[in-house]
């Protein structure tokens, strides 16, 4: 009875070899010899015990392995630690799903080292260095095992930027550009494509906006007419696109604030947290004591305390009007609904200059802002750190406008003084005279 049973075993382990085999021979013509041998365990429901407690899957999907750019080279293509010979890599332990993907964000390198070359010195990578685990690496965008050909997956709104950027995409979706994406990928008649996230932002060597002026330039490059165009309408154009950005007016439902950017004036660069000038918070520790935000004079102690500490380079701060918050510069509406007033900013009290900020760049590159009372606009202490920032109406400094007034008046009071004195001086000269010739 044992001997039957046990043969009974043997013909079904048999039979279902064979039913697994020819499985997978089914996936012979997409994928090589030796992947099949890999792939008869890992298209199973595999799992790993990680050290940090949790569980990864080792599965593969077969379908999408198929269809990926890189069944050409196999599974030993990537994973090279697979040699014959060796103990297989599962019985050796794995930190954690993290450690794992940045130990083979590597094995990208070493075919496509161009394109990870400028992922190298892009955001993403200066976070990952910095250790931040939120960091994207090269199958976070790209997948490991469903890579498809460019022809096929050309990148659109959210694939993948919204798996990390769901608001900014949810944002981009309802703009000019993102409904233009959706009713037929073109502007003006087929003549413009209409623009995805990498048209704007590059696809590896994605640079914090805070770092460079490009996304100006970037705008330019599809709206070539721009600056011809302002200049037609707008007084001191040239000076309104350096100091405003464009989705200050072309997202008019975005609130809007005045960032003053420390910035370096010798090297023309923003100032970026280092070993010299520290963190920002202890900075702003020791000087905005209360944390209520910088008033003038505490704002006139955090430049010249930078300066102090590094004294070979010129800093200063280069004020901007742009909108509150990433999400924002994402609304872009069509040219017809942008702000054309200039009563919006050049008045007194105008509401764009009640929100003040300060920043300074991240090591990473990315912005760290900071709440500023709005009196630094308009006071005198601010002159000479915030003198390249000024609206006429808007930013107006009633300490000058007092000095103005009174140097006028001194000016004319010489003059007038002059005059009136010399009338006076006349007329007793016409009467001491009368009297004389009366004697």
């Amino acid at each position: 009875m044992k001997t039957g049973i046990l043969f009974s075993t043997l013909l079904l382990a048999i039979a279902l070899l064979g039913v697994a085999s020819s499985s997978m021979a089914d996936h012979h013509e997409e994928v090589s010899n030796p992947d099949v041998k890999c792939l008869k365990c890992h298209s199973r429901n595999l799992k790993k015990k990680l050290g940090d407690g949790e569980t990864m899957s080792l599965k593969i999907n077969i379908e999408a392995f198929e269809t990926s750019v890189h069944r050409v080279i196999g599974c030993t293509g990537c994973h090279r630690d697979i040699v014959k010979g060796k103990k297989h890599p599962s019985r050796e332990p794995i930190e954690s799903a993290r450690a794992y993907s940045l130990k083979h964000n590597q094995a990208c390198s070493q075919c496509h080292e161009a394109n990870h070359e400028e992922y190298r010195t892009s955001v993403h990578a200066i976070m990952v260095e910095n250790g931040d685990d939120s960091a994207p690496l090269c199958s976070s965008c790209h997948s490991a095992h469903a890579i498809q050909p460019r022809t096929v997956d050309q990148p659109v709104v959210g694939d993948p930027c919204g798996d990390c950027h769901q608001p900014i995409e949810e944002a981009f979706n309802q703009s000019v550009h993102g409904q233009a994406l959706e009713s037929g990928n073109v502007i003006r008649g087929g003549h413009v494509t209409a623009p995805t996230c990498s048209s704007c932002h590059n696809a590896h060597d994605i640079a914090a906006v805070t770092t460079t002026d490009y996304l100006v330039d970037t705008c330019i490059n599809c709206h070539e007419v721009a600056e011809l165009a302002h200049q037609q309408w707008l007084p001191n154009a040239n000076m309104h696109m350096t100091s405003v950005s464009c989705a200050a007016c072309h997202s008019p439902q975005a609130d809007l604030r005045v960032d003053l950017q420390l910035y370096d004036e010798t090297n023309q660069t923003p100032v970026r947290q280092n070993e010299k000038n520290g963190t920002v918070q202890e900075t702003l520790a020791a000087i905005d004591s209360e944390g209520d935000g910088l008033d003038p004079v505490e704002l006139w102690k955090l430049v010249r305390q930078i300066n102090e500490q590094d004294p070979d380079n010129k800093v200063t701060l280069r004020g901007r009007l742009e909108v509150s918050n990433s999400v924002a510069a994402h609304q872009l509406a069509a040219s017809t609904e942008a702000v054309r007033s200039c009563e919006n900013c050049h008045q007194g009290n105008a509401e764009p200059f009640q929100n003040v900020t300060v920043s300074m760049s991240r090591p990473d590159g990315r912005r760290e802002t900071f709440k500023a009372d709005k009196r630094v606009l308009n006071s005198a202490m601010s002159v000479d750190s915030v003198g390249g920032f000024y609206a006429p109406g808007g930013t107006r400094i009633k300490l000058l406008d007092a000095l103005l007034v009174l140097a006028v008046l001194a000016g004319l009071a010489v003059p007038v003084g002059h005059i009136s004195l010399g009338k006076i001086l006349a007329k007793k000269r016409a009467a001491d005279k009368n009297n004389s010739q009366e004697t």
